[in-house]
């Protein structure tokens, strides 16, 4: 019986011990959002172009797009705020670029291209 009281007196101030640390320091729960900017490709050859961009950690591919025509994309990045866009087309032997954007919250820069 008296082992049983020891152990419960341990388990109330263990418990008392960790929520006073919990409570002691603030501490966010979730992800942190990146921020999201956006980028108007308009495709003035006449061929459908693969798009990718690089914000410092290597390439990453956008999209396609079609001969003549024009694409909004969506790029999140955590630290870059100037990126470099890059295209090709499906069979590897025509580039365009790099092009440099600097991104803005709230702007949408358009690359041409060419």
């Amino acid at each position: 019986m008296r082992s049983t009281r020891r152990a419960a007196a341990r388990a109330i101030i263990l418990g008392i011990a960790l929520f006073g640390a919990a409570c002691a320091r603030a501490v966010s729960v979730g992800t942190d959002p990146s921020p999201v900017y956006a980028v108007q490709v308009v495709n003035t050859l006449g061929e459908d172009m693969i798009v990718s961009y690089d914000a410092g950690s290597g390439p990453a591919i956008l999209g396609t797009v079609r001969a003549n025509g024009q694409e909004r994309f969506v790029i999140t990045s955590r630290t870059a705020t100037s990126v470099r866009i890059t295209a090709r087309n499906t069979a590897g032997t025509r580039s365009a670029g790099p092009y440099t954007v600097d991104l803005q919250s709230g702007a949408t820069p358009e690359v041409r291209l060419r």
